[in-house]
């Protein structure tokens, strides 16, 4: 009888050869595909524009004021021939604390913010929304605006602002506020004027 041929078993060193390099050419292929995505991220932000200071979008303010001066009680008064130091972040007409309200504020050159709010039916809480940071009256200050030269009451604390109360031939209460110094905030209610 002849005896069954017998498979010769392939040595274990081989068997355990191949595996490792197959497990080696995967840890290999798993760095490269790292290496390149780090890469690709870095060119990427590279790449990208890192601007040193924040760009603002001016608001158009022009049009605005028009439609709150055909829709207001009270000549609104708005900020005009400001240059390009000066960037306006907001123009509305709108009830704010329970009065129908013209508002405008910008960023000054000094990168400061700086504030008009004009209402025909201010209210203690419309006041006090306004004047909240700038804490308690310290006096007066003369300054000359759309109506000439005026005695406006100042506040300064966190904020400065000065308002403005109604008199003859001037139905709104006007506050002008902001973190500006009171240079700013004097430049700006110099370049307000009356909508038209």
């Amino acid at each position: 009888m002849s005896s069954p041929t017998e498979t010769q078993p392939t040595p274990p060193q081989q068997e355990n050869k191949a595996v490792n390099r197959l497990r080696n050419y995967s840890v290999k292929n798993m760095i490269y595909s790292l290496l390149a995505v780090f890469a690709l991220a870095f060119a990427w932000w590279a790449l990208m524009p890192n601007p040193d200071k924040l760009e603002r979008r001016p608001v158009e303010v022009a049009p605005v004021a028009t439609y709150a001066a055909t829709e207001s009680e009270f000549p609104v008064w708005t900020p005009e021939d400001l240059g390009e130091e000066w960037t306006a972040n907001f123009a509305t007409l709108e009830t704010y604390a329970g009065a129908l309200s013209w508002r405008v504020g910008l960023v000054t050159p000094g990168e400061e913010y700086v504030e008009i709010s004009q209402s025909a039916d201010a209210t203690d809480e419309w006041m006090g929304v306004l004047t909240e940071k700038a804490g308690e009256q310290v006096g007066t200050r003369t300054i000359t605006g759309p109506d000439g030269v005026q005695e406006w009451d100042a506040y300064e604390g966190e904020e400065r602002a000065v308002v403005l109360e109604p008199a003859e031939g001037r139905e709104a209460t006007t506050v002008v506020r902001g973190t500006a110094d009171w240079d700013e905030i004097e430049e700006f209610i110099g370049l307000l004027e009356v909508a038209g």
